[in-house]
């Protein structure tokens, strides 16, 4: 690729791992981490050292800083091939992530703010990453939002930061920001518990 085309190229990869990058969660920054280490970079043992967590898996704030810090300093030294193999890699991994848990139909009441506003709303569908809400309330894309809702089987209330990434008529899909290893789990947890009592609802004895 021609030096002037690959370094507009290299800006517009950098400029969405960015994005990307400080969105993830402690468990995907890990993840990312391993990527790095698969390419066998020379001379950066110590940027690619694991770095501390507590004991339910979450990075100090301090450290998650400096592991997102490193993670520029190994992008910005990679080389044009290796660059493109790390992002052929992520993109399969991000994939792999997004198909983990999919979308699975429910029907939960959730409050949902948005600039202000207090709306009482129900969750339609629901997935590791997202949900859509069905609402008449106007909303704009990528609209920040915050979600609450309760989980039935431990009776906790989960409050998540979203983004808004669909409109429809009727509702809004959301995409959920920055949630934590506790909060991935128990989304887990619930979806397939939801998963379960789909497939129930069709056993035939």
């Amino acid at each position: 690729m021609q030096n002037s085309i690959w370094q507009a190229e290299k800006k517009k990869i950098l400029t969405r791992l960015s994005i990307a990058i400080y969105k993830m969660t402690d468990e995907q920054l890990i993840s990312l981490l391993h990527l790095f280490k698969e390419l066998n970079l020379k001379d950066n043992e110590k940027l690619l050292s694991m770095p501390k967590s507590h004991s339910d898996g979450v990075v100090a704030a301090r450290d998650r800083q400096l592991l997102i810090a490193r993670f520029f300093l190994l992008i910005n030294q990679l080389s044009e091939a290796d660059l493109l193999t790390f992002m052929n890699r992520y993109e399969q991994k991000r994939f792999a992530m997004l198909r983990e848990f999919p979308r699975v139909p429910c029907n939960i009441t959730v409050d949902l703010a948005a600039d202000g506003r207090a709306i009482n709303c129900s969750a339609m569908d629901i997935s590791a990453g997202g949900m859509f809400v069905e609402s008449c309330e106007p909303f704009t894309m990528n609209q920040a939002v915050s979600i609450c809702f309760s989980v039935p089987e431990n009776q906790l209330a989960l409050k998540i930061k979203g983004r808004v990434v669909r409109l429809e008529q009727g509702g809004i899909g959301v995409q959920y920001e920055s949630l934590t290893n506790y909060q991935i789990q128990i989304m887990k947890n619930m979806i397939n518990r939801l998963q379960r009592q789909a497939s129930s609802q069709y056993h035939i004895d």
